[in-house]
This record gives C-alpha cells, sequence and structure tokens, in this order.
C-alpha cells in the first residue's frame, strides 16, 4: 500500500533479522560509526518513510515520518528550508534519518528545537538552525523562547548523529542532558554560532553543549566555533557521574569547563585556537580528567604539558591514565584539525554557506559572537531537484541498484546479499558495496 506519508513494506522474503547475523560480532550503525552510540540500530529492517514536502506536519512531511510507529529508515525526496511551527521530537525508538539522501542542496530545519528522548536513533547530515524569528511573538504572549538547536534528552540511549550541523539557538547548539541517558555519540558535527543576547530569560546565553547525565557519551571530531562557553560543560544531576569521551574536536572562539557536579572526562587530542579565556576551567573536586596530546595554537608551555591548559586543576582532578572507553580512531591534534576543517558538518549532499563561512573563519582567525542570525544574512537558500527514479519505492534508485546488480522492480531492501548485517538500503545510504562485505 502507498501513499503520501509512503509507509512501504519491504520484502519479507529475508527472514533472518540481518542485525543479529552474527550474535558475537554486534553491527555498528553504519560502518564509520564510533564511541559509545556506534551500535545504535536506528531503523534497520523496517518500512522505507519518503519525505516529499518541505511542510511542518501532514502527509509526506518529516514531522509524519518522525511520528509514525515501528522500524522506519526516512529518506528524503526534495530539498530546502522546513519551517518548524513546534519542537520536533523523537519519541518512538528504532528510526534513521538519511539527510545525505536529499536531492539538490540538503534539508535544514528553522524556527524550534529538535529533540530525542528514546532509543535506537541514528541521525546524519542534517542542518538544525533555529533562528530568533519566534522570539518577538512569544515575548510579546509573557512566554519563553529558548530552545536548544539540537537535544538529547532521557532516557535516550543508542544515539548517533553524524555529519549534521546545529546552529543560532537561543540556548545550547547541541546537548545531551537528563538522567539515564546513555550510549550517546555525536560525530563530525558543527556545533556553531549559538545566539549570544537573544531571547534567553536569563540574558546572554548562547552556549555550546551542556553535557549533563550519568552514562557514556562520546564526542569525537566535531567544531565547536562562537559561543560564550559550555564547550562543553559536563556534569551530571547528582547522580552518579557522566563519563565523556572528548577528542579530536576544533574549539574556536569558545571554551569549556566543569562545576561541582561529579564528571569522569578524557580530553584528547583537541585542537584549540582562539579560546575565550582558558581552555578548560575545573569546577570542583569532583571533575576527574585526563588530558593528552591536546594543541593549542600558539601556546607551547600547554602543549608540552596539558595540565597547564586545565585552568583551576589541581591534583586531586588529575586522572593519570585515561579512562576505559568505546573505539574512536584517533589523531594527533594537529592532523585532525586539517581533516576536521575538510569533511566536518552536513556536507551531502553539499556543504551550505554558512558551514563554508565558518571553517574560513577559523581558518583566518576571524569571526565572532551573534546575537541574530540576520548578522550574517540569515538562511541561504536550499534549492532542490529531481529525486532519482525509484520504480520499486525501497528508497534505493534504479541505477544503483542496477549497477549492483539488485532488483529494480522488487521492493528489496532488507534483503542483506553479503550478510554483513547491512540491508541493501543502509549500503545505499552508506554508499557502500551491498555484494561486499563490510
Amino acid at each position: 500500500m502507498f501513499h503520501q506519508l509512503s509507509l512501504l513494506i519491504g520484502s519479507t522474503c529475508c527472514l533472518l533479522s540481518p542485525w543479529t547475523v552474527n550474535a558475537a560480532q554486534p553491527v555498528r550503525a553504519f560502518p564509520a560509526a564510533e564511541g559509545f552510540g556506534a551500535y545504535a540500530q536506528g531503523g534497520r529492517g523496517g518500512r522505507v518513510l519518503f519525505v516529499t514536502n518541505l511542510d511542518d506536519s501532514g502527509p509526506g512531511s518529516l514531522r509524519a515520518a518522525i511520528e509514525a510507529e515501528g522500524r522506519r529508515i526516512v529518506v528524503f525526496r526534495t530539498s530546502g528550508i522546513i519551517e518548524l511551527k513546534s519542537g520536533l521530537s523523537v519519541r518512538k525508538p528504532y528510526i534513521t534519518i538519511a539527510g545525505q539522501t536529499a536531492p539538490g542542496d540538503g534539508i535544514c530545519l528553522k524556527n524550534f528545537g529538535f529533540s530525542v528522548v528514546t532509543h535506537d536513533v541514528i541521525v546524519r547530515h542534517l542542518r538544525f538552525r533555529t533562528g530568533d524569528e519566534p522570539g518577538p511573538a512569544y515575548k510579546a504572549k509573557g512566554r519563553d523562547f529558548a530552545p536548544d538547536a539540537v537535544s538529547i534528552g532521557s532516557p535516550s540511549r543508542n544515539v548517533i548523529f553524524d555529519h549534521c550541523s546545529a546552529s543560532w539557538s537561543i540556548d545550547e547548539c547541541l546537548s545531551v542532558s537528563g538522567e539515564g541517558i546513555t550510549n550517546v555519540t555525536v560525530q563530525w558535527c558543527m556545533i556553531t554560532e549559538s545566539l549570544n543576547d537573544s531571547f534567553h530569560p536569563k540574558g546572554p546565553h548562547g552556549y555550546g553543549s551542556l553535557l549533563r547525565c550519568n552514562g557514556d557519551v562520546t564526542f569525537h571530531h566535531n567544531i565547536y566555533a562562537h559561543h560564550r562557553s559550555r564547550s562543553p560543560r559536563p556534569g551530571t544531576y547528582g547522580n552518579g557521574s557522566i563519563l565523556l569521551d572528548f577528542r579530536n574536536n576544533v574549539i574556536y572562539d569558545s571554551s569549556g569547563y566543569s562545576a561541582a557536579d561529579p564528571v569522569r572526562m578524557n580530553y584528547i587530542g583537541n585542537f584549540i585556537r582562539r579560546p575565550r579565556g582558558a581552555v578548560f576551567r575545573v569546577g570542583g573536586p569532583t571533575t576527574q580528567l585526563y588530558a593528552s596530546g591536546n594543541h593549542l595554537d600558539g601556546g607551547s608551555e600547554g602543549n608540552q604539558d596539558n595540565w597547564r591548559l586545565m585552568a583551576g586543576a589541581t591534583a586531586a582532578n588529575k586522572a593519570e591514565k585515561p579512562f576505559p572507553v568505546a573505539e574512536v580512531k584517533t589523531h594527533d591534534a594537529q592532523d585532525a584539525f586539517e581533516r576536521i576543517l575538510q569533511a566536518c558538518g552536513a556536507t551531502l549532499p553539499k556543504r551550505d554557506a554558512v558551514d563554508t563561512r565558518i571553517v574560513q573563519q577559523i581558518r583566518s582567525g576571524t569571526g565572532g559572537l551573534i546575537d541574530s542570525q540576520t548578522e550574517i544574512g540569515g538562511w541561504p537558500d536550499y534549492d532542490s531537484a529531481a529525486s532519482p527514479p525509484d520504480s520499486d519505492n525501497d528508497g534505493m534508485s534504479d541505477r544503483w541498484e542496477e549497477q549492483h546488480e539488485l532488483k529494480a522492480g522488487i521492493p528489496d531492501h532488507n534483503d542483506d546479499i553479503d550478510r554483513d548485517g547491512y540491508t541493501n538500503v543502509e549500503e545505499y545510504l552508506n554508499r557502500t558495496d551491498p555484494r561486499l562485505a563490510d
């Protein structure tokens, strides 16, 4: 059955669960997934849902796909800006949102925040640029307007954000905050330009990431740029301690800190340029911190002894060896700097003008805090294009299926020819060969 929401039930001929082909070897969310959230299942084995318009809600909208039941993989057949009329929240588990499938220039969400409050969620190549346009109407009604661009809240687990871009938030750009959250990865994302003095009821409040939970979190190969602070701000809400693996990130025109709540943190291989004050400020004796391989541009003493980069730190805060964490391929900080600037953010189908400008600013040492997206031109235009022909509506283009000797006329998206645990449609999304085990 096919209708505008495009709830397509795939082939049922493959009854083996493709994500449990080899129980001894769990399957990553996609081959390049790393860190604590690397084994999020997403919508593997479920229906393919198509986003066919830029409406806030209704048939064919992103919201309709997110609110649908069951395992689902979301494929885009349009590009452009989705002007949200309220926050968009992923509350039902087992979903993959594949922003890389958008034809044209890709997808951008504006006006309100995007949140995850469930498990087994994969989000790739989306832009979340909130902005302040709803602010005046909220203020006129005496209501607060202070959304994060992206928030991962209770009781989320097994969540990964990969190659996304979050900016122009009123509060933090991308936060992981709440009890019971664990197994989260944010990788290769651009977390930039929170709005400094906007509509937040506390006044200037443009921050990077509030990471307060009692679980395991990985942030690697991300960019933080142009925030007052909280790049990052780890901690808990009193129960247990967060374990944060923060490595190979670029921090530009911002800084981080901890407070009195418990923190266990690896701060490894990060590249810092033009920090706002101390690179990282330790807030109390409950912070346990391992620092190694970080590079402060122009900071020779701190590069020789990373402990000098940690303001307020004492011997009681110093971990002598790194905390055991989920695997992440780690680069030398200066090598990571180039890799990240070249590949970070929502780069598929293409990097947009906002991310391009910020990367140029990081390279040239320019730019600064903004109070409104209007100061830098606002949202760029995102052109759409025709989506590739997909005659059987299984989420894979006919041309790709023919190139890989699949059946373009039969919905075989949930088959797994090479038995590597990735279904055919996942191979398509991952740009891998469905006949060659990954």
